[in-house]
């Protein structure tokens, strides 16, 4: 025993005497990638010097191989990060992670996650054209910026992408065009001024890609160029030149055009074919992003919400590219990212950190109908699903209708058979019918099963949830579960039902939108330490037509990825209009100018249900950017006002250092409270219901709002709508400012009437509540919405 102990502490002075010296040199090659965050090194300040010293470390640190974790001949060093923060992604083993741990110079390390991915009427329904637009030519449509767009790539052919009659790039511009399989440098533009890819990570968690596949075949093109169509999607709906006679396959047509259309694009291909991207090459991207001198961030970027809710900032799966989001915001860029598509469930909001501005998804008033007309002359609305032709029409018209449940191979599961599962059906009563089949958007169906056309019909879960889907190539359409009964019905009370699947067609004016996509993600943020408003702004995300790829010169495409690069666009749109605002400028703009009615001036809806949406599901509203140009007021945040909210949520100055490299030490007297962060929504959080009727109970809020006006200006708090059992108040009440750029600061304080009343709204222990509260100076209407949470939202469910 004295050997082994002995031996054991030789081994441990060895590795503590080496890890003082491999500061200088050392690591290596392994089985999984992470990213090591350094700490700040005054000797390598540029990143040729940092690449030099990473290097001494990764082969330091070979030493730490074990024999059966042997070099697999990847390179070991991935990237470097310089401008997000210090540090580099490798390839390391379990011995070398323990190795890398105990280096003095290492503050961390993150293991590498997969991201995914979460669509040209929708630039005229937030309202950027007509008469009486004046944003698009007061900020010359956004031509003094530029819009990263970290995503899957760039189809640079599309006209959406024509540089014609645009000016010289922004002189600030230090970007470049990198050439690489089917893309050159010629392949960028006074449109696209640069275009990057990042694939190490990628090729180290799924095998190099040589000749346009990886060791596991998925096909990838090793090059900015999009081989999925996503980020091609997205950077013309964030700003997309004006392209005319755009459809796709007949519907929609018209000039398709993104929100900044003279916005320049740099493209940053970090997500891959099927499997998306690796946190390392994320980060990449925003390093290089912010080096290049971009404006603005487009992040159409998942990032997973487990069943406890978002993950810890520091604990259990650091989100690395949360970091490099905060200091890309830090210098000054606007970062907007999508909530994500895993809705509608209550905690499912994705994206969550403060620097954020995350965007949830709704409809427009736009929809490509493709109806169902009964046998006895009742038509069903449905969705788009197949462009059939004239000889297809007639195999589904009047044909015998058949309800998926009574279509049950004998002694199987009649549920099963009305989602239609193949091997669930009798196919010898499929031959030349309409096959009405269940839908509760899972993956149950990947075939038809022989019949001459299928009807899929939500379920009452998924209400009017519905959006274009050509993913099959026969006869189909989707109806919502309003017509679940009638088509049911319908069949039941006839011997022999008849029905035919109509042509695609295109329907404006559709009342009431916008509705809050079905899929979209919800608050609250099902978080311990504290509880803020997210999403903070909807866009529209559901059927938006935007370029395609390769024989697709326009697609549909459905998503919170979709109303992202809206949002980005109006980040756009108001820097070039307002080059000294600061992204929480832009975004409080959006947000205290959004607005929470529909096209029937009743409370914006859910599109599943149909009833009164929440800021849980839409934040302060929808966007609308022709307000946002002059908002009047704005909450404004620097990186001090963010650091004290992670001192609030109780963080220590050595956790926040790995956010800010510059460090921060948190104020004792008083404490941080994220209640102070100077938010442009308010969240009043009261634990214990029983405790609603003690003395003293109240939350209040200190805020400082910022004139942006042209003049200075007297601005009245009014409260708009008061929560269920609350009352609110100011102190004061009267702001009045100077001049433009003065600043005046106020107390505003949520207190319960008592126990008796409670929140309108329950889920499951849970009581959630909300109203709205605004600044007006006659001309101006500064409007924040309040919520109210009356119990432990940490344990609310979004399963």
């Amino acid at each position: 025993m004295r050997i082994a102990l002995v031996s054991k502490l030789l081994v441990l002075v060895a590795v503590i005497l080496l890890s003082s010296l491999l500061c200088l040199d050392g690591a290596p090659v392994g089985s999984k990638t992470y990213i090591v965050h350094m700490t700040k090194n005054a000797t390598h300040l540029d990143v040729d010097a940092k690449h030099a010293w990473y290097t001494e470390l990764m082969d330091g640190a070979k030493a730490f191989l074990a024999a059966d974790h042997p070099d697999d001949g990847m390179d070991s060093l991935h990237h470097v990060y310089h401008h997000v923060f210090h540090g580099f992604s490798a390839r390391l083993t379990a011995e070398q992670v323990a190795y890398m741990q105990s280096l003095p110079c290492v503050m961390a390390l993150y293991p590498d996650r997969v991201h995914k991915p979460q669509t040209t009427h929708s630039s005229e329904f937030v309202g950027l054209s007509g008469e009486n637009a004046h944003l698009w030519p007061e900020s010359n449509y956004g031509a003094d910026s530029i819009i990263g767009v970290i995503d899957t790539g760039i189809w640079p052919e599309r006209l959406s992408f024509s540089d014609h009659g645009l000016g010289p790039i922004p002189k600030r511009w230090k970007g470049s065009c990198q050439a690489g399989t089917n893309f050159t440098a010629a392949n960028c533009n006074k449109k696209i001024i640069g275009a990057k890819y990042f694939y190490k990570g990628y090729e180290a968690e799924n095998g190099k890609i040589v000749d346009g596949v990886d060791e596991n075949g998925n096909e990838n093109i090793l090059s900015a160029r999009d081989s999925a169509g996503h980020g091609t999607h997205c950077a013309s709906t964030a700003a997309g030149r004006w392209a005319r006679r755009a459809s796709y396959k007949g519907l929609a047509r018209g000039t398709a055009v993104g929100m900044a259309p003279k916005a320049r694009i740099a493209v940053y291909k970090a997500l891959w074919e099927p499997n998306g991207g690796m946190t390392s090459d994320l980060v990449a991207a925003f390093d290089q992003a912010v080096a290049d001198g971009v404006n603005v961030i487009s992040y159409s970027v998942g990032s997973d919400v487990g069943p406890e809710g978002i993950p810890d900032f520091f604990e259990g799966a650091p989100q690395a590219d949360v970091v490099a989001a905060f200091n890309a915001v830090k210098k000054g860029v606007f970062v907007s990212v999508a909530g994500g598509n895993e809705g509608p469930a209550p905690g499912s909001i994705a994206n969550t950190a403060p620097w954020y501005t995350t965007v949830a998804a709704t409809t427009q008033d736009r929809e490509e109908q493709q109806n169902v007309l009964l046998g006895n002359g009742e038509i069903l609305v449905g969705r788009f699903g197949y462009a059939a032709s004239k000889t297809e029409l007639r195999q589904v018209t009047n044909a015998p209708l058949l309800y998926g449940g009574h279509a049950a191979v004998n002694g199987l599961s009649a549920e099963n058979a009305s989602f239609c599962q193949a091997e669930a059906l009798d196919a010898s009563l499929l031959a030349g019918k309409i096959l009405v089949c269940n839908d509760d958007q899972t993956s149950r169906f990947s075939s038809n099963p022989g019949a001459a056309g299928i009807i899929f019909v939500q379920t009452p879960n998924w209400g009017e949830s519905l959006s274009v889907n050509d993913g099959f190539d026969f006869p189909f359409t989707q109806l919502g579960s309003d017509a679940r009964l009638p088509i049911l019905a319908y069949i039941a009370s006839n011997s022999k039902p008849t029905a035919t699947i109509l042509p695609a067609k295109t329907v404006y004016g559709i009342t009431p939108a916008p509705k809050v996509a079905g899929f979209s993600n919800r608050g609250p943020i099902r978080y311990a330490r504290g509880q803020w408003l997210k999403p903070d702004i909807a866009a529209p995300g559901v059927d938006i037509l935007a370029a395609g790829i390769k024989n697709n010169q326009y697609a549909f495409m459905s998503g919170t990825s979709m109303a992202c690069p809206h949002v980005s666009g109006f980040g756009a749109l108001l820097h070039s209009r307002h080059p000294k605002w600061s992204p929480a400028a832009i975004r409080s703009a959006l947000m205290t100018t959004a607005t929470t009615l529909d096209n029937t001036n009743h409370t914006i809806t859910a599109q599943e249900t149909s009833s009164p949406a929440s800021p849980w599901d839409f934040g302060a509203g929808f966007a609308q950017p022709e307000k946002a140009m002059n908002p009047g007021l704005v909450y404004d945040m620097g990186r001090d006002d963010y650091l004290h909210f992670l001192c609030g949520l109780r963080y220590t100055s050595t956790e926040i250092e790995l956010i800010d490299r510059d460090g921060f030490d948190c104020p004792s007297n008083p404490p941080a409270r994220i209640e102070d962060t100077n938010f442009p929504s308010f969240v009043a959080s009261f634990g214990d219901p029983d405790a609603l009727s003690l003395v003293d109970t109240s939350v209040s809020f200190f805020r400082t709002l910022t004139n942006v006006g042209s003049a200075g200006g007297t601005y009245k708090a009014t409260v708009d709508v008061q929560p269920k059992g609350f009352h609110i108040s100011f102190e004061p009440s009267t702001l009045k400012f100077s001049k433009p750029g003065s600043k005046k600061s106020f107390v505003m304080t949520v207190t319960p009437r008592g126990a008796a009343t409670l929140p309108e709204v329950k889920l499951g222990s849970v009581f959630l509540g909300s109203g709205s509260v605004s600044w007006s100076d006659g001309e101006h209407v500064v409007r924040s919405p309040v919520v109210v949470t009356v119990g432990e939202v940490s344990g609310l469910s979004a399963n």
